[in-house]
């Protein structure tokens, strides 16, 4: 079992910096959010208008004594309230995440197979596997915004294209053109939120020991536009040419792409295959 880690780029135009916790969290919060305005006809009727939808994870570490660990966070805190995206996983050996191939299948209601790309994110953890009965979360960006919890079927290495969850079949049809098939505990990129930028991310016990507390919000412009623009990740190579940042891919995709075809409505119409799929 791998440590709990946070990967980032401190320079968007450089290698990728990992900072491995050594230790077991203390809590792991997850809250789904939806961002909602309701209204009631005479008759009392409810219409929802619906808006973004995403996780807030709180990351809680209490009373660690590594400085090392502290200097890093401590680090990592510029990065953060300057609106820069990082990733976070539960388990390193288990940071797997892929988006659905939905030139293969699209993701419907009773399926028991997922065909994906395998893990787009292998350069941050080369040798990422999954087991039997792991949990993975398939979720779809907004405006659809759908998500569920499933049980693996079979193991899922790094490269495997195919997740099997034949005992546990999918209980929406997706119709998003981004979805993403994750470890449950593997959060590929989160940001700060604003009502979070003047907490004390990591605080002190008389220099004794020390406690991280950090609330991060899902991003989910920057997943769709690294699906949609089949961009790379870099590594921890150093080789600026070889792939990109998640800075880059959110900062390259502002001006190509329009939030409104995050996840265009289905019309009956589409084929699989094609953009709005």
């Amino acid at each position: 079992m791998g440590n709990p880690s946070i990967y980032w780029y401190p320079d968007p135009l450089r290698s990728l910096e990992r900072i491995d916790f050594g230790e077991s969290l203390s809590d792991l919060q997850i809250t789904q959010i939806r961002d909602a305005s309701d209204a009631y006809s005479r008759s009392g009727r409810l219409y929802r208008t619906l808006g973004a939808s995403r996780l807030q994870i709180r990351i809680i570490l209490e009373n660690f004594t590594n400085e090392a660990l502290r200097r890093d966070l401590e680090s990592l805190v510029a990065h953060l309230k300057a609106g820069g995206p990082v990733g976070f996983s539960l388990d390193h050996d288990k940071s797997w995440a892929g988006f659905v191939n939905q030139t293969s299948r699209l993701p419907v209601r009773g399926s028991t197979g997922l065909q994906t790309h395998g893990s787009e994110f292998r350069k941050w953890s080369a040798s990422a596997s999954l087991d039997s009965g792991d949990e993975v979360v398939i979720a779809s960006a907004p405006l659809e915004g759908l998500m569920e919890n499933r049980a693996l079927s079979a193991s899922l290495a790094s490269s495997a294209i195919s997740a099997n969850i034949s005992s546990d079949p999918l209980v929406y049809t997706y119709r998003a053109d981004t979805v993403v098939v994750r470890y449950r505990d593997f959060y590929p990129c989160l940001v700060l939120p604003q009502t979070s930028i003047d907490d004390a991310i990591v605080e002190t016990n008389h220099r004794i020991s020390y406690t991280l507390d950090l609330t991060l919000d899902e991003d989910w412009g920057t997943l769709a536009a690294m699906h949609q623009g089949g961009y790379q990740l870099r590594d921890t190579d150093n080789f600026p040419d070889s792939g990109h940042s998640l800075q880059q891919i959110r900062d390259e995709s502002i001006s190509t792409m329009n939030d409104a075809f995050i996840a265009a409505p289905f019309d009956g119409l589409r084929t699989p295959g094609s953009r709005f799929s």
